[in-house]
């Protein structure tokens, strides 16, 4: 499920198919299952009520989320974790502000009303009318060493998702990953059969910054590790994906990945150039805001896609 063959690439919609839909959103998912998109890339957070919810902030984003009387947020800084699913629930995310710099990214983003920040039960439960023998899931788990009181802490996090994920169907079908290695060490624990894929992120970025670096708190590791050969020291944490920022690899890791039996998924690749350069050189997942366009790009280079 996570090793491919040469010209034949996975896709995953980002957040369903973040460029085109309401990101995280049951009528993004619909969209990339009518689309016949087997897989997909989704994040997880815990409200305080205990319950995994479907999002990628630790905040409410003020630029695609309303309040009950249909206005948008103003606040910046209304945790997840300090609300319980009831009051999560009642916010909409299913608009992009398109004057924010965020919407402005995205300008062909569709406009569906009365969206929800999903469960992770929900999600599940949408599942069960699309089956698919080759369908496949990639759970972020949303966590950071940098600021406490965001999540709970990796150990009662990956309890929790455990739980959920345990009255599924898919734990065959599901790869966790994180930037936040803490998490992954406890995924070893909790879910010793469980795919686990480990995040890097290489450079800074505008406001994103790395996390990989000596003596970075998000590896949880003291081993010693050459940052050019990043598959060997993911392969001695016993990972199974190495999930890379794709402007950070080279055709050389990637083989070196492989070698090792590793799977390499990239992400966010939205340009046709970029596509097409991630095919070449060999990875097996591409994580796209555009699914769409990703299977055009397979279908015109004549490149096999699942």
């Amino acid at each position: 499920m996570i090793l491919s063959k040469p010209n034949y690439i996975k896709i995953y919609g980002h957040r369903g198919a973040r460029g085109d839909m309401p990101e995280n959103t049951l009528s993004g998912f619909k969209y990339i299952f009518d689309h016949n998109v087997l897989a997909f890339e989704t994040d997880i957070l815990i409200s305080k009520d205990k319950i995994p919810v479907v999002t990628h902030d630790f905040h409410l984003n003020p630029s695609f989320t309303k309040d009950e009387k249909g206005n948008w947020i103003k606040k910046d800084n209304i945790k997840i974790y300090d609300l319980n699913y009831d009051e999560i629930s009642k916010y909409d995310v299913g608009e992009l502000d398109k004057s924010t710099r965020y919407g402005k990214r995205f300008k062909d983003q569709k406009v569906i009303k009365n969206q929800k920040i999903l469960k992770l039960e929900e999600l599940f439960d949408l599942i069960e009318n699309f089956p698919k023998e080759d369908f496949f899931i990639n759970l972020e788990i949303k966590s950071t060493p940098m600021e406490e009181g965001l999540t709970p802490n990796p150990k009662e996090m990956v309890s929790i998702i455990k739980e959920e994920i345990s009255q599924s169907k898919y734990q065959d079908k599901i790869l966790i990953s994180s930037f936040d290695w803490r998490v992954l060490s406890e995924c070893k624990k909790q879910l010793p059969q469980m795919l686990r894929g480990y995040l890097t992120f290489q450079q800074d970025l505008g406001s994103s910054k790395k996390t990989i670096y000596d003596g970075s708190p998000w590896m949880d590791t003291n081993e010693i590790f050459n940052m050019f050969e990043l598959p060997k020291l993911i392969k001695k944490l016993d990972g199974h994906v190495w999930c890379a920022f794709h402007r950070d690899i080279t055709k050389q890791n990637v083989a070196m990945a492989h070698e090792l039996g590793l799977g390499v998924n990239v992400w966010t690749v939205n340009s046709e150039r970029d596509m097409i350069k991630m095919i070449k050189y060999g990875v097996d997942g591409i994580i796209t805001d555009y699914p769409n366009r990703l299977k055009k790009v397979c279908e015109n280079n004549n490149i096999k896609w699942f």
